[in-house]
């Protein structure tokens, strides 16, 4: 920057003083800047400060061309998956046809519709298996934890119910119980959740009750753990209070009739799992660091501006320091998981989606 100082005050020719960057010759003696002399024509530095910018929002950030290169930075992010313990009923009922019309058990139709469910979510949602009951035909073992909650299980769940044969009774209740005990669903970093899939009544001396007591435990846990419920076939179509209860007590009843997903074809099984598999995708990203400032943040969604919003749009969680999207924007992550999410701070510019 360049400053001149006027002569009027000080009765002597004007003195141009001129701030540059360091000498690059070693110990040289600086020079004065020349006086100049009445022929010389004096130097004009024009304003003290840059020039015109170019065009700014009216909050003064640059836009058009110049906002690419209004310096910001983009955090890098981590994706919180959730936990999700499938608890699938394996009782020898599973072995029948899920309706009149079907040509396949309930047990092959429970399969079809999980395996691409968890080919899909697996990089998105930490899943694990609990297979009830265990044992010879009507043994009344509750089902234990064939595979543990964890990242990247959907092949060897798959493998596993593959690999398991429908016989024992529905001790529900009780491998509710272990659910509660050994399921791992303890993370407050992440969501935790239970898809319960049953074609029937629990029996082995436990009754509805008992389950929706259950159930209610999950939700009152710390973290709390809410409870999806699949009804399989007749037998839960035809007593849907029971099945109610359940995902009420779970808090993912349905606004509609049925509040649990009843599922009467291996079509409806296969709906039933995309829809609540696919509904709770996390929309939330761990960020790297803190942001200095949030209302700096810019957020962006497959290179779409994503507003603050808790209804459709992002909040900032510092405490995560998180950035989690609500509404329209996470029903778009949700149905296109791949969809990438970007975080800027301190400009407001378009980051290459690259």
């Amino acid at each position: 920057m360049r400053m001149q100082i006027g002569a009027a005050h000080l009765g002597i020719p004007a003195l141009l003083l001129l701030a540059c960057g360091p000498q690059t010759t070693p110990f040289a003696t600086p020079q004065p800047a020349p006086i100049p002399g009445p022929s010389d024509t004096p130097y004009d530095p024009g304003p003290l400060r840059d020039p015109d910018p170019g065009p700014t929002d009216d909050a003064g950030n640059p836009i058009g061309d110049d906002a690419a290169n209004c310096g910001g930075m983009e955090f890098a992010l981590t994706r919180v998956p959730p936990n999700v313990m499938l608890v699938i009923d394996r009782s020898g009922s599973m072995a029948e046809p899920i309706s009149s019309t079907s040509n396949t058990s309930k047990w092959q139709d429970l399969l079809a519709a999980m395996a691409p469910v968890l080919s899909t979510y697996d990089g998105e949602i930490r899943f694990g298996l609990d297979l009830f009951g265990e044992g010879d035909d009507a043994s009344c073992t509750p089902g234990s934890i064939a595979v543990p909650v964890g990242a990247n299980h959907g092949a060897l769940i798959q493998s596993t119910i593959l690999a398991a044969v429908p016989n024992p009774s529905t001790p529900t209740a009780a491998t509710l119980d272990v659910v509660i005990q050994n399921g791992m669903l303890n993370d407050a970093s992440r969501d935790n959740l239970v898809v319960l899939a049953t074609d029937g009544m629990p029996n082995c001396s436990q009754t509805v009750g008992d389950v929706t007591q259950r159930i209610q435990t999950l939700y009152s846990a710390t973290p709390s753990v809410k409870t999806y419920v699949i009804g399989v076939g007749s037998a839960t179509a035809s007593n849907p209070a029971a099945l109610n209860s359940w995902a009420t007590a779970g808090h993912t009843a349905k606004a509609s009739s049925p509040r649990y997903y009843q599922s009467n074809s291996a079509a409806d099984l296969k709906t039933a799992f995309d829809a609540i598999v696919g509904g709770i995708v996390s929309c939330t990203f761990k960020m790297a660091q803190a942001a200095p400032d949030p209302t700096q943040l810019y957020v962006w969604s497959g290179g779409v501006s994503v507003s603050a919003s808790t209804t459709n749009g992002y909040t900032y969680d510092a405490n995560g320091p998180s950035v989690t999207l609500h509404g329209p924007p996470c029903d778009l992550l949700k149905s296109t998981p791949n969809t990438k999410i970007q975080v800027v701070y301190g400009c407001p510019a378009p980051p290459d989606p690259g």
